[in-house]
Order: structure tokens, then C-alpha cells, then sequence
């Protein structure tokens, strides 16, 4: 009886002790405000992160974007209101975000200040845009309400519908290293799992890359050399990041919490880190990874070698 007991409330313990996260390299928590702060983008100097905080009950005004030095001390608000999705322009110059609740894309200086609206009122906006500068920093691809691929021209003002799927959700992920393709991906609602594209910035060029887990959820990022790309995959209730080689191929678990989420990655300019937003803590926070690019293309080149 006594062993019965024991098996019982040691099978109890188990089940509510949380299981740590299972992450490739070492990892530092970033913030620690119990409102959702997540979404983290890096400045093209590596010197600064811009994130974003949402809190539905926000009473002092904290709500918008933040700047934060990567060792999480100097935090400095440039923008108040409900902002989404951030990307810091290769140039510095800019920040690019989703606003009024997903239902517009704005620009500010990258210092802060009044956002601009530059899409025409013929672009429609819904559930969010998730803008992506290109590596020159002289185009921005982003989804408008048709869930249509969009390419608009920081140059000439003009923006070009390039890419739409007939019954999928296209969901922009991030520019190729050359500026040549926007990876995106298709996602399909009922199943919540989707594929991966390259799709060139003119449209006239598509590419599946394969391989990959059979849960691709969503958030694509690649690495600063165009080597590696890290992406969302979708376990039951929570998503993990996952890392494979840019071209397809098998992959590797980066960062899993059996119970939370790991997301939105972005990776520093120098690719020795990459910020992502996790609810392993119990919040919505800002946790950074240091990595090992050349240990992680030596480890997928191994698990690829037979393939």
C-alpha cells in the first residue's frame, strides 16, 4: 500500500513540476513585466532591441515600443499606443510596425517620433500586415486583408501585389540575403499547418522549400549570412523553434517548452545571438539565445548527409 501511495504522489509531483525548456544553447531572460512583451527586433548595429508591450489593461501608458540595450538595462519607450510586429530597417533609419490593431502598417524614425502612414487608402489592412524591410532597406513586403503577397517601394511609392494563393493564408516571414525572394508561408487554417515558400520580390519566381517538420507553423528567419533559417513549429497548443539549412532539408529542435511558447525569432546582425519571445516564466517576455552558427551548420550537414 505504501508503494502504491508513493508511485501516486510521485506521479503527482511529476505532473506539476513544469518542465524546463529544452534549448540548443544557453538562454538569458531580457524583461520581466508581467504584460505581454515580446517580438523583439534588432538595431543593424546589434547595439539595441526594439520591442513591443501589450497590456489589455494598460493604465499608465506603457503600451507601444520600447528600445532596451541586449543586456536589458536602458529601457526607453518611442512609441505609445498598440503596435505589433515591429522590424528595424537595415539602415537604421526606420521602424516598421502593425498598428491600430492590425489594421494599418506605419513607419517611424528609428529614434521615435509621430508614425507615418504611406500605403494608400486602396491598400487594405487586417489581423496584421507582418511587414519585412528588404536587406537594402528600399522595399518593405508585407500582406494586406486578401492575404496578397505585397511588395511596396520605398523609391518610386508603388506597391505591387505579386503573390496570392487561391485557398491558403500567405503569412510574410523574411527577405533572402541577396533581396531576391520574400519567404513566406502558406497556411492552412483548418489543419493550422502550412509550407514554405520562396517567392520573388517581382512574383514570377516560386519555390517550395521542403523538408522541414511536418508542423510548420509560422515565423521564418533567416540568418544574417543566408545560411540558416529558423522557424515556428506548431505542438499541440504550443509552437517551438526549429532550425534547418536555408535551402530545406531536415532539421533541428532550437528552443521547446512542453508547456509555452517559443516565437518570433530575430537574429542579431553578427548572428551570434537570436531574440525570440517565450511564456516559459509563466509571461509573455523577451528571452535571448547565444549561438553557434558554425557548430549548428556542421550538426545539420551530419543529419543531411544521407538524405
Amino acid at each position: 500500500m505504501k508503494s502504491l501511495f508513493k508511485i501516486i504522489f510521485v506521479t503527482i509531483i511529476v505532473f506539476f513540476v513544469k518542465v524546463p525548456a529544452q534549448d540548443k544553447f544557453e538562454c538569458r531572460r531580457l524583461t520581466f513585466d508581467p504584460a505581454q512583451e515580446g517580438f523583439a527586433t534588432w538595431s543593424p548595429d546589434g547595439k539595441s532591441i526594439i520591442f513591443q508591450h501589450t497590456d489589455l489593461k494598460d493604465t499608465t501608458g506603457k503600451n507601444g515600443l520600447w528600445k532596451i540595450l541586449p543586456d536589458g538595462t536602458g529601457a526607453v519607450q518611442i512609441l505609445s499606443g498598440v503596435a505589433e510586429h515591429a522590424q528595424w530597417s537595415p539602415n537604421g533609419r526606420y521602424i516598421v510596425f502593425d498598428s491600430d490593431t492590425g489594421n494599418s502598417i506605419k513607419i517611424i524614425p528609428a529614434e521615435g517620433g509621430e508614425p507615418i502612414n504611406f500605403l494608400p487608402d486602396t491598400i487594405q489592412v487586417q489581423n496584421g500586415g507582418l511587414p519585412c524591410w528588404s536587406p537594402d532597406a528600399s522595399q518593405i513586403a508585407f500582406k494586406d486583408a486578401e492575404y496578397s503577397l505585397c511588395v511596396y517601394n520605398m523609391k518610386t511609392d508603388k506597391i505591387a501585389r505579386v503573390f496570392k494563393h487561391a485557398s491558403l493564408l500567405l503569412l510574410p516571414g523574411c527577405w533572402s540575403e541577396d533581396g531576391k525572394y520574400v519567404f513566406i508561408a502558406l497556411w492552412d487554417k483548418p489543419s493550422r499547418k502550412s509550407t514554405m515558400w520562396k517567392i520573388s520580390s517581382d512574383g514570377k519566381e516560386r519555390k517550395q522549400i521542403t523538408g522541414h517538420h511536418e508542423n510548420f507553423y509560422r515565423y521564418l528567419a533567416l540568418s544574417p549570412d543566408g545560411s540558416l533559417l529558423v522557424y515556428g513549429v506548431l505542438e499541440g497548443r504550443y509552437v517551438g523553434l526549429y532550425i534547418m539549412s536555408a535551402e530545406g532539408g531536415r532539421s533541428l529542435p532550437l528552443s521547446i517548452t512542453t508547456q509555452g511558447h517559443n516565437e518570433g525569432p530575430n537574429w542579431s546582425p553578427d548572428g551570434k545571438k537570436i531574440a525570440f519571445t517565450s511564456t516559459r516564466s509563466g509571461n509573455f517576455d523577451i528571452w535571448i539565445m547565444d549561438v553557434d552558427i558554425e557548430q549548428l551548420k556542421r550538426e545539420l550537414q551530419e543529419l543531411n548527409k544521407f538524405e
